[in-house]
């Protein structure tokens, strides 16, 4: 039954398939990663999450492993800090209430369009460094990283400019529009000064994570 379940999944070009690590108790995101058929395979069979980047507990315990509707990227559930082997694997696709009985903590699961909104930064990341490293001919970002810093500089003020144009105009689809093209070019800024995703995604839950202390100093 897995490997069939296994065999549906939609893995990409490479025979990989991206996959939102989150905590089961807080609902926090701990990490994006990629799988291969093998790498998912260990997983059921062991019950133990992919190893996270950077994680302070040795182990993640498997609460469950969630596949989105067309089959592109997981959702893994897991639980902090449990000694491997305490657990049996769970199955794909399980119901998450079923992998939670006789638990009473709510789970909160991210939204799939925010998962898909990450993803897609993901992959357009690591488009912009392949172009960074190869600067292939007739390339806009080969363009970008030729003309240096100061250029990427420019068009992220003119990009700026242009959405407060836009959100002042209250056109949602160009305002769209001006933000896609915003995030495109900062990007390109963080592949030059060499920022990673994770840089920020630490920084950002770093901050909320301290917003509840600071808003009671307030109070």
């Amino acid at each position: 039954m897995t490997d069939t379940i296994i065999q549906s999944i939609k893995f990409d070009e490479r025979g990989l398939i991206p996959a939102i690590v989150q905590e089961a108790g807080t609902g926090a995101v701990l990490s994006l990663c990629y799988l291969d058929n093998g790498g998912l395979a260990r997983t059921l069979q062991t019950g133990q999450a992919p190893a996270i980047e950077g994680a302070t507990q040795k182990t993640h315990r498997l609460v469950d492993i969630r596949l989105n509707q067309d089959g592109g990227f997981l959702t893994i559930i897991v639980e902090q800090g449990a000694a491997p082997g305490m657990r049996k694997p769970v199955s794909l696709l399980r119901d998450i209430e079923e992998a939670q009985k006789g638990n009473n903590s709510a789970v909160s699961l991210i939204d799939p369009g925010s998962m898909e909104f990450g993803i897609a930064l993901d992959k357009l990341y690591r488009l912009i460094s392949d172009r960074k490293e190869k600067r292939p001919e007739g390339s806009y970002t080969s363009y970008l990283f030729n003309s240096g810093l100061d250029k990427i500089l420019k068009k992220i003020a003119e990009e700026s400019g242009e959405v407060i144009i836009a959100a002042k105009n209250e056109s949602r689809r160009e305002m769209i529009a001006e933000l896609a093209d915003l995030f495109y070019h900062l990007l390109v800024l963080m592949v030059e000064r060499d920022v990673k995703l994770s840089d920020v995604q630490g920084e950002l839950s770093n901050r909320a994570a301290q917003a509840p202390k600071q808003e009671r100093k307030k109070g």
